[in-house]
């Protein structure tokens, strides 16, 4: 589970500029940030899991809805990249959330992040241009999903 007094450590997180820019994010400001994350732990449909490796907390997963689709999404801290971290947060949390179709989007540079959901079962369905916004940066998304 996610506790309020992992925010610190999840803030930090998505400061990181080499992480923000391939997840093709703007890093919050800590009032938006806090209050993204309040929304995130208020909401009961909400599945938020601090990802924990040796006793560290070195990311989160999330499954959450957007109108009528259910997607994942995930962040592991840059220092843990490479170690095979995400692939095992989201194989368990696929084992927790029986929910199907489950989506994911991601930038179609992040070939890491590609790898991981294809290695868990998520097929691409198509790419499309996103337009930059306050939020996210343009890029070409890939969308995957999990029947």
């Amino acid at each position: 589970m996610v506790e309020r007094d992992d925010l610190d450590v999840f803030f930090g997180y998505q400061l990181d500029a080499e992480s923000s820019d391939l997840a093709k994010v703007y890093p919050r400001d800590r009032a938006g940030f806090d209050g993204h994350w309040g929304r995130i732990l208020d909401d009961p449909e909400v599945i938020a899991r601090a990802i924990v490796w040796d006793g560290v907390s070195v990311g989160f997963i999330n499954v959450f809805r957007v109108d009528d689709d259910w997607f994942v999404g995930y962040w592991i801290d840059r220092g843990h990249w490479g170690k095979g971290i995400a692939t095992r947060a989201l194989v368990e949390i696929l084992e927790i959330v029986e929910r199907r179709p489950l989506l994911a989007r991601v930038s179609s540079e992040n070939i890491g992040s590609i790898r991981i959901l294809q290695r868990c079962g998520f097929e691409q369905t198509h790419e499309c241009v996103s337009e930059g916004c306050d939020r996210y940066m343009a890029c070409t998304e890939a969308w995957f999903e999990l029947k």
